[in-house]
């Protein structure tokens, strides 16, 4: 089956003022959630940087570990993950969460309107503490929010659970790129590291002390394995994950390719502007680039080829799903 996946026909405005529902018949704080996913170093931040920026979505501006990792905490142990399923949500969590997303977003646009254009995105990444409490005086419940955390590749069955109207942007990338990306991250940046390694754990080719990026289910299994390897492991789960858990509804789910965002970024967004029901005149700022913010160097397609020997290695390993994405053998 092809990740592709194309819009059928875009929900009213009328459904995105309907307010669901709790299970206790609560009225929900928060309605038509954006959620974008796609495995780490895939151009996730670009799309949600944009989508952040518009004043009908309010947002952490940053991803959201400080609001799901205290309900559902993870430790590097054998067995664990940060796999969360949605046998795992009952309402009472998924009530909690709610609360906490809506608690947590900030809405510059709505606090200071076009003033707010002036800050850069970078800024409000760097400074999201303070950006998310900016819009809390015009907070009102029911809000639209944009939300975007690469580990929620692994966690869509939660997400389902938590926000039964969710819209998921699923963004994709060719694997070799993905791929080499990552490794460049595990080596070379420190804001990556997340989990203290196991005295006994050892990847070849990697000198540090820490895992980076996701915990990704059976990582005890790659002890001893090439850093390359490990990078592939997490690019094939992420994705394979997000494949089996998104629904099978085109008004639910739109594929987004990275190629097509750097190409092309003002039809991607117009694309994403008509899917989702959001007044595209906000994202026009951004038709002619998308924000680079958590990168370190601009795009370039050829980047992947400083690992070309490393990456054939694993090409066993990425095909099946690199195929499932719709992306050739280089």
């Amino acid at each position: 089956m092809s990740a592709e996946r194309s819009l059928q026909a875009k929900p009213s405005r009328g459904a995105e003022l309907q307010s669901p529902t709790a299970g206790d018949g609560r009225t929900t704080p928060i309605v038509r959630p954006i959620v974008v996913l796609g495995a780490w170093r895939s151009g996730t931040t670009m799309i949600f940087q944009a989508l952040s920026a518009h004043p009908e979505l309010w947002t952490l501006y940053r991803e959201s570990q400080t609001v799901i990792d205290p309900v559902f905490p993870v430790r590097m142990v054998p067995g664990a993950s940060e796999v969360v399923t949605a046998a795992q949500v009952d309402e009472r969590t998924a009530s909690e969460l709610r609360g906490r997303f809506f608690e947590a977003v900030g809405n510059m646009e709505a606090a200071h309107g076009r003033a707010a254009k002036a800050v850069p995105l970078i800024a409000r990444v760097r400074l999201s503490r303070l950006t998310t409490k900016l819009g809390v005086r015009v907070k009102r419940a029911p809000v639209r929010i944009v939300e975007k955390t690469p580990a929620n590749c692994l966690r869509v069955g939660m997400l389902r659970a938590i926000f039964p109207d969710a819209q998921f942007i699923f963004v994709v990338r060719d694997p070799l790129a993905s791929i080499a990306s990552l490794h460049h991250g595990w080596t070379s940046e420190p804001r990556f590291r997340i989990y203290r390694l196991p005295p006994d754990f050892h990847v070849e080719g990697y000198s540090g002390h820490h895992w980076c990026f996701g915990l990704i289910p059976h990582w005890e299994r790659l002890n001893g394995a090439t850093l390359t390897e490990v990078c592939a492991s997490q690019w094939v789960v992420a994705n394979e994950c997000a494949l089996a858990d998104l629904p099978y509804d085109y008004q639910r789910v739109l594929t987004v390719r990275y190629e097509d965002v750097v190409a092309k970024p003002g039809d991607v967004l117009s694309r994403i502007a008509a899917w989702a029901d959001l007044d595209p005149e906000p994202l026009r700022r951004f038709h002619k680039g998308l924000p680079v913010v958590n990168t370190w160097s601009r795009p370039r397609p050829d980047k992947w080829r400083r690992l070309e020997g490393e990456l054939a290695k694993v090409e066993s390993l990425i095909a099946p799903t690199r195929e499932r994405l719709g992306y050739d053998a280089a």
